[in-house]
């Protein structure tokens, strides 16, 4: 009866009727149930014969006094009379009585009069299991939460026994999910057609989600009767499923065979509903409403539920309820003309009606009678103050407010209130029809609407805290897909907030594609996804995708835009104008819109403007560009807009050179604007670059940091300290940052922090996890394989890799591409370990199908790809000269030259591995060749394998060891205060090797760490100045003990001893260096170290000038060693003053000439450092580290710092352990790396 069945009610009456004749109760509840069917005399009559009856008498009482409130002309007179008569006989009725009484109360959901009956009830009989259990009703259904928890504690009571079905049914609806089923089982059991058990069975399993279960219940209740085919259709999660298949496609792309089967199911839903409960208009109210608030944005279901409830209001015209909902329909498919005449209608019947208030409102605003709905706005405010506010009175002001164009902040903040009184109606709710109802996706999505109506079209950049809308907007639609995850409008949404958010938005995105493909908002959605990943090839293809689906998209703003942005990211500025140039034509750019069909927000004008300015600069068209950004400047004067024109102003100002006024247009952007970060970045480059100020570069971050405090900002000021080379103050930072960062909970990220952590067994099974969710990932695939072979389970890490190389095939170019860097990765540091020639056999053939595909679908492409073909002949041709099989080798070092003839590396490859074993005979004893294939090795960067010459040597004789010549080579090699100087001292008193011999001792020991002599931009050395007057005395006795034998030897003692003045710094002794080398003869060594002396005595400009001239002589095996010197230090001023492109250069020309310039390569790596090019930098500080034989601690602290920094921990332990092994007495790396990389493995 509470369900509102009445027809089911009276059926059931008179069919018990029959066996329990003339039951007083049966009568009485079948005259309740007439009533309510609208019978209201023939109920009259009943409950006059009833009242007499002493169980009846006061709920006979009642039931006249609410049978003549609801006729048409109220008899007050009757109803007076009735109601002292209801007063008298309550104070001396029965238990049973107030029972009944209680229970009609309870059924006409009138709480407090319910509760009044069944408290006196149970004065008069405290243990009665009926009054206990109907106590246990009233407080389940109460409308205060704080009284429903003692609803279980009255069912206990009351339940004595299994068959008090009605307390039994009432602890199903208290307790959780798996208790109610298992009590909803016990009554099924004894009680098998008891069908409110299984309706409630039915709705704990939807409550649980579980659609098998769901419909198998239902079809048994529909084997009942009929009569159970609506609740089957009203609750059964079977329906709900068709509805949000309906959803998922947005009602425009559904199958026919689909979309039949939703119609099928509706019609018999609305046709059960007409048979079984034909004068019941407010339940077809109720399980419309149920449907049109889940799905009131497919057309079709729309329809067939206004031509229902019109056909329903037809027979009832004067139910406000249903006129309402009729006008709710009309409403949501944009007829508001004929919404606004049903809520007229519905508010003559009713004039206090609520949704016909809100509706005439609404309709109000659509139509933009702004006037009238601010007079009813305020007229229903009056109303709910006493009856409590409703989410729909913050929702109408904030509509109004933004028709009006109030502020943005009181728009925010009435959404706000709107969502925040959505939401507390839901608390207390079970997933189910009556949830889905109140939460009403109707109403939550035109929050997010309004939302971005007015908002950026950019993504946040990391770390910028997103504003509220934004978050407000995420956290609607989560709630929104945690409901109905299907359905596609909201997956679009979703997509577009992560967008904007910063975050990974193509899950949502491919959840549209996939359900909606004809949909073009989908594909421009998709093209900004590629666009802001820098894919601009991709982008214009889903434009293309958009035409095709549909063509009327061409003349959207926003096609426009896209296609004009990746034009111009791609570097076609010419068509990237022109398509500008239309953009901006169209109506709508440079005044506001009006009307939602036709939008463009203010972020999205101004972009125009932007974009348009930024190409027509990067064309060479700077005045039409000015003239542009101050044409916007003038429309969006006042706005929030703004800030993002000021920026734009600034790179124009920067173009012309005006840098102060770049930094005063910076300096007025404040923290609360989107861009205060962008701004102060910028402004701080601007102090770095151009002024050369590191104390304001730091100032700007450091202002960054306080104003928006966070994770992000925090590291943006360390990484700044790391570009100013303060590591110390970095690293403070960065301990502090460890603290507050975000944990990641994935499978894989857990897999590779207990790798670093060394919990290796456990990892695996994370891997292994995180590969069962992305079988695709073939970098997880490669990073478990290396995992295994450090445990030793060489098989399986085979047979991980081998899988992942069999997927790769049916995978993508790109991916292709990807999947080769990764696995050529693993075979190169895991070679030994496995079956190599099958896999390496796999690998060139798949890198051929990729070559080939790449000729046919992106030739621009094709050259990268051979180069990879080209490393993967070497490597196989590397491997087989480890296993001694030369003609393999040559074999594939062949293959490499053929797909790239003109390779140098190729060809030192080739000499190099195929003949160094066959140059053995000829070293052993020939110590001057020793010497030049020294040289050539070290210029090869291949040192190391010197050694297998000196151990040749000593077994070839052992009396080598005695040799000049040999021992001369090994100073070479060692170049060491302690070993060089060492085997040097044996060589420096012959004939032939003491020349060279003395050369090399003087250099090492006025520079033994190989130091850039005058650089600046590098770490110094830490010696102390009392260290560094005993090597240059040293030096000088070395010297003094040189005897020359001839004019070259003579000029060499000259030119060491000069470089001894210079290395003292002494102003004088530089000065009297500086005027001999003048007088000598021009050479590369003398110009060099005339340059050192000019650094020495801050001469820049004559330092540059002479190293300029150096700089360009063509090198050879005699000057490559100065010139390589020259170069370094040239390019230490240029890295001073910021010119990394002419750095580049002569880096280049030193690693070409010495792949062991491990100066060359620390430089390399402190520009990407600089640069926040971590991986790339520890990739150069590695070379450095290795060329420089591992003795250099502040190369090995910069190489664990960047480790750190790529978050390779076990790396950087490894490196900060080597420092420490050579120089113990380097604690900054023990406190600043070493610390906090082992804290990050155990994490």
């Amino acid at each position: 009866m509470r369900e509102k069945y009445y027809r089911h009610a009276i059926n059931t009456a008179v069919k018990n009727l029959k066996l329990y004749n003339n039951d007083p109760v049966l009568r009485f509840f079948k005259a309740f149930a007439t009533l309510m069917e609208g019978n209201t005399q023939e109920a009259l009559r009943e409950f006059i014969q009833l009242r007499d009856h002493p169980y009846l008498s006061l709920c006979s009482t009642a039931a006249l006094i609410y049978a003549h409130k609801r006729s048409e002309t109220i008899d007050l007179e009757a109803v007076n009379q009735l109601n002292w008569e209801l007063k008298l006989s309550g104070s001396a009725a029965g238990d049973r009585a107030l029972y009944y009484a209680a229970l009609l109360y309870w059924i006409l959901e009138l709480e407090l009069k319910a509760r009044t009956c069944i408290k006196k009830m149970l004065k008069l009989s405290e243990t009665s299991p009926e009054g206990l259990i109907l106590k246990g009703w009233i407080a389940l259904t109460s409308d205060t939460e704080e009284n429903r928890p003692q609803a279980i504690r009255y069912f206990d009571s009351g339940v004595q026994d299994a068959g008090n079905l009605f307390g039994l049914m009432g602890k199903v609806k208290r307790q959780n999910e798996l208790c109610a089923l298992d009590i909803a089982n016990q009554i099924i059991v004894s009680h098998p057609d008891f069908s409110p058990a299984l309706l409630m069975k039915m709705k704990v399993f939807v409550s649980l989600r579980d659609w098998e279960q769901t419909e198998a219940v239902a079809q048994r209740c529909v084997l009942l009767s009929a009569y159970h085919l609506i609740e089957r259709f009203r609750c059964s999660s079977v329906f709900l499923l068709e509805i949000c298949r309906v959803l998922e496609r947005d009602g425009r792309d559904l199958k026919a065979l689909q979309m039949m089967t939703v119609k099928v199911r509706l019609q018999a839903l609305m046709s059960a509903v007409e048979i079984s409960e034909p004068c019941n208009p407010s339940l077809h109210v109720e399980i419309t409403a149920a449907i049109s608030r889940l799905c009131g944005h497919n057309p079709e279901i729309l329809q067939m539920l206004t031509v229902f409830v019109r056909r329903v209001s037809s027979r009832t015209p004067v139910a406000s309820d249903v006129i309402c909902e009729l006008g709710y329909l009309l409403n949501h498919q944009s007829k508001y003309k004929d919404a606004h005449k049903c809520y007229s209608t519905a508010l003559k019947t009713e004039p206090k009606c609520t949704s016909a208030l809100v509706g005439t409102i609404r309709c109000q605003l659509m139509c933009d009678q702004l006037e009238e709905a601010a007079q009813h706005l305020a007229l229903f405010c009056e109303v709910q103050e006493s009856l409590g506010n409703t989410a729909e009175v913050p929702l109408l002001k904030a509509l109004l407010g933004r028709k009006q164009s109030a502020g943005e902040e009181t728009v925010m903040q009435l959404l706000k209130d709107a969502t925040e009184l959505h939401f507390s109606a839901l608390r207390g709710l079970n997933y189910g029809v009556e949830y889905l109802q109140m939460l009403d996706l109707n109403f939550l999505l035109q929050i997010v609407c309004m939302h971005l109506e007015s908002k950026q079209d950019f993504a946040l950049v990391p770390g910028q805290t997103p504003p509220f809308w934004l978050k407000h907007s995420n956290m609607i639609l989560e709630t929104v897909i945690k409901a109905v995850p299907g359905m596609s409008v909201s997956c679009y949404y979703m997509a577009y907030i992560k967008f904007l958010l910063g975050e990974t938005a193509r899950h949502f995105l491919n959840l549209c594609i996939e359900k909606g493909p004809s949909v073009p908002e989908v594909h421009l959605l998709q093209a900004r996804l590629h666009l802001s990943a820098g894919e601009h090839s991709r982008c214009l293809s889903c434009l293309e995708s958009a035409v095709s689906v549909s063509f009327e998209v061409r003349d959207r703003f926003r096609f426009h835009l896209l296609k004009a942005r990746a034009l111009l990211r791609s570097g076609d500025l010419n068509n990237a104008i022109q398509c500008l140039k239309i953009t901006m034509s169209m109506p709508r750019v440079r005044r506001p819109s009006e009307g939602p069909q036709f939008f463009i927000s203010p972020s999205e004008r101004v972009s125009v403007y932007l974009e348009l300015t930024e190409a027509l600069r990067l064309n060479g068209e700077q005045h039409e560009a000015t003239r542009v950004l101050q044409d916007a400047i003038l429309r969006f004067k006042g706005t929030p807009e703004e800030t993002r024109l000021m920026l734009a102003n600034v790179d124009l100002a920067l173009a012309r050179d005006d840098v102060d006024a770049a930094v005063v247009v910076l300096q007025n952007i404040l923290p609360t604007e989107s861009t205060y970060i962008q701004a102060r970045e910028k402004m701080a480059h601007i102090y770095l670059e151009r002024k050369h100020n590191e104390k304001l570069y730091i100032t700007c971050y450091r202002e960054i940091s306080e104003q928006l405090p966070g994770a992000h900002t925090r590291i943006l000021l360390a990484d700044a300290f790391m570009k100013i080379h303060q590591p110390e103050e970095a690293v403070k930072i960065y301990r502090e940052v460890e603290k507050i960062a975000p944990k990641d909970t994935l499978a894989k990220k857990i897999g590779q922090a207990l790798v670093k952590a060394h919990e290796y067994d456990t990892a695996v099974s994370y891997y292994e996890l995180a590969l069962k969710t992305d079988t695709l990932d073939c970098l997880m695939s490669v990073e478990l394989s290396e995992l295994l072979l450090k445990l030793k389970r060489f098989e399986k890490a085979q047979q991980v890799l081998e899988k992942a190389l069999e997927l790769s095939f049916s995978k993508t170019k790109v991916d292709l591409m990807q999947s080769l860097k990764n696995s050529l990765t693993f075979f190169c540091g895991f070679s030994m370990c496995i079956q190599m020639k099958m896999l390496f056999c796999q690998l060139h053939d798949l890198q051929q199908k990729v070559v080939f595909r790449t000729a046919n679908e992106h030739p621009e492409e094709l050259e990268d790809q051979r180069k990879l073909l080209v490393v993967i002949c070497c490597d196989w041709a590397r491997e087989f000269h480890l296993r001694r099989n030369l003609e393999k080798a040559k074999q594939h070092y062949t293959d490499a030259l053929n797909h790239s003839p003109d390779n140098e590396e190729v060809s030192k490859h080739y000499l190099l591995n195929l003949n160094i074993s066959f140059l053995f005979p000829f070293l052993i004893d020939n110590f001057h060749a020793m010497a030049k294939f020294l040289h050539i090795l070290r210029r090869m960067g291949k040192l190391d394998d010197v050694r297998s010459v000196f151990i040749a040597c000593e077994k070839f004789s052992p009396l080598s060891v005695r040799e000049p010549g040999y021992n001369y080579c090994k100073g070479l090699y060692f170049w060491s205060l302690t070993d060089a100087l060492m085997h040097l001292n044996k060589a420096r008193g012959d004939a032939d090797w003491g020349e060279p011999a003395v050369d090399l001792m003087d250099r090492i020991c006025l520079n033994p760490d190989r130091d850039v002599f005058g650089g600046e931009v590098l770490h110094k050395g830490q010696n102390s100045e009392s260290e560094s007057e005993t090597r240059i005395s040293t030096a000088h006795n070395i010297l003094s003990m040189f005897r020359p034998r001839s004019k070259s030897e003579q000029d060499k003692l000259e030119l060491l001893s000069n470089l001894c003045r210079i290395s003292s710094k002494e102003p004088k002794e530089v000065e009297r260096a500086v005027l001999e080398l003048t007088d000598m003869q021009a050479k590369n060594a003398s110009l060099l170290m005339m340059a050192q002396g000019f650094v020495q005595l801050k001469q820049i400009p004559r330092a540059r000038n002479v190293l300029k001239r150096l700089s360009r002589i063509e090198w050879s095996d005699t000057n490559a060693d100065d010139l390589e010197s020259a170069c370094l230090l040239l390019a230490d001023m240029y890295i001073k003053t910021g010119k990394y492109t002419q750095v580049d250069k002569l880096l280049d020309s030193c690693i070409r000439h010495n792949q062991s310039c491990s100066k060359a390569y620390e430089y390399r790596g402190l520009i990407m450092e600089s640069e926040q090019r971590h991986s790339d930098a520890a990739l150069q500080y590695e070379l450095a580290w290795k060329h420089s034989s591992r003795a250099h601690p502040a190369v090995g602290f910069r190489l664990a710092f960047n480790y750190l920094k790529c978050k390779n921990y076990t790396l950087a332990v490894d490196v900060c352990h080597q420092v420490l092994q050579q120089r113990p007495d380097y604690p900054e790396i023990q406190d600043e790396l070493l610390t906090r990389a082992q804290l990050s493995l155990r994490l």
